[in-house]
């Protein structure tokens, strides 16, 4: 078993998961129960001898018990097959507290048996039933209690009651059947935690995989694949909706020079202070930014009337980083130059592309650090 500290996901996840256990496994455990009321019920039938005739054994409490058993398990069956929403919280309450019930009528039957000096069944009837119910819910240790524990009580006090019945042997026996049970469930809930743990671990691995193939891998913003398939997503919603959208293309000025004077490891460190302005920027606009390549990024912005607002931020706070670029000829900070274009109804996400880039181009020629709009 892992030695691995709990997170929240995973305790979350845990408690998912027994959730849908319970009632899963609720059917088996059900059924069986009826097959012992059953057998209970019709044992006296096929039996030449009356064994529950002893004067502390009320006329029919056996068979009332079983009925009850019987009826609290038919029902809750047809409830469990029937109810419209499988996932429903109360199902799995109902399922926790048809256990208690049906504890509780096993209860009074192991007491009318041991009564009625009817001892021929009581220990492997009991380690049968007992042993079903760990099968059954060995995953919730609470839920597993109680029902394993006022059938074994029972059957212990009772025959403290009747010392006929109760011998070192039989002790020894019942103390024996509750160390297996509980060792039992110790192994069969570790395997259970153990795979539960297997499958959250290759969940989040499946999950930092597609995160490291969505983000660039130094800015952490989208990369230029996973971009290009959300706008694909926004043209066919704007599409539908019959709206635009807006999207800037915007370069770092003279990002070479910088590259030259401060390293390569200095220019990384460029790209992640404007990514992360990008991202600070667009935030409020529910905007999607992303590395288009080298020193370019992208932005797509929901509302097209805001681009011009939006490219005025990235260029102002920008400034207030006061990046320092000793080599840039337009700026002794760092700066861009933006491209802005607005995608219409019936364009490509290809089309709206080349009008940003050009539109970038343009504010190249008109001499950097300045934003021009298709």
């Amino acid at each position: 078993m892992t030695t691995k500290k709990p997170c929240a996901a995973f305790d979350f996840r845990l408690a998912e998961m027994r959730a849908i256990a319970i009632k899963t496994s609720m059917t088996w455990f059900l059924w069986v129960n009826i097959l012992f009321s059953l057998f209970l019920l019709g044992r006296r039938y096929f039996s030449t001898v009356d064994t529950l005739t002893a004067p502390l054994n009320p006329a029919g409490l056996l068979e009332t018990m079983m009925v009850i058993d019987l009826t609290l398990s038919a029902g809750v069956l047809f409830i469990l097959r029937m109810a419209p929403l499988q996932n429903a919280s109360w199902l799995r309450n109902l399922a926790k507290g048809v256990v208690v019930g049906i504890s509780l009528c096993w209860s009074v039957c192991f007491y009318v048996l041991i009564a009625s000096g009817d001892m021929r069944l009581i220990f492997p009837f009991a380690a049968l039933l007992l042993f079903t119910a760990l099968i059954s819910l060995y995953f919730d240790p609470k839920v597993l209690l109680s029902f394993i524990a006022p059938v074994w009580l029972t059957i212990l006090v009772t025959s403290l009651f009747y010392p006929s019945n109760l011998t070192v042997l039989n002790a020894l026996l019942w103390i024996l059947l509750a160390g297996m049970i509980e060792s039992g469930r110790r192994i069969l809930n570790s395997w259970f935690i153990l795979a539960l743990r297997r499958e959250q671990e290759n969940a989040d691995l499946i999950q930092q995989l597609g995160q490291l193939a969505s983000k660039d891998p130094l800015t952490g913003i989208a990369n230029r694949r996973t971009f290009e398939t959300r706008m694909d997503q926004e043209i066919i919603s704007h599409q539908r909706e019959g709206t635009e959208f807006g999207l800037i293309m915007l370069d770092v000025d003279h990002f070479k020079l910088y590259n030259d004077y401060y390293g390569h490891q200095g220019g990384d460190r460029c790209l992640m202070m404007i990514a992360r302005v990008l991202e600070s920027v667009t935030q409020d606009n529910h905007g999607v930014v992303g590395r288009f390549g080298g020193e370019e990024f992208i932005v797509l912005l929901p509302d097209p009337g805001q681009l011009q607002s939006t490219a005025a931020a990235i260029a102002s706070t920008l400034q207030s980083q006061a990046q320092a670029h000793a080599l840039s000829p337009v700026n002794p900070l760092v700066t861009v130059s933006q491209g802005l274009a607005i995608w219409e109804v019936g364009q490509t996400a290809q089309s709206v592309i080349a009008r940003a880039d050009k539109a970038l181009y343009s504010a190249k020629q008109q001499g950097r650090n300045r934003w021009v709009q298709a």
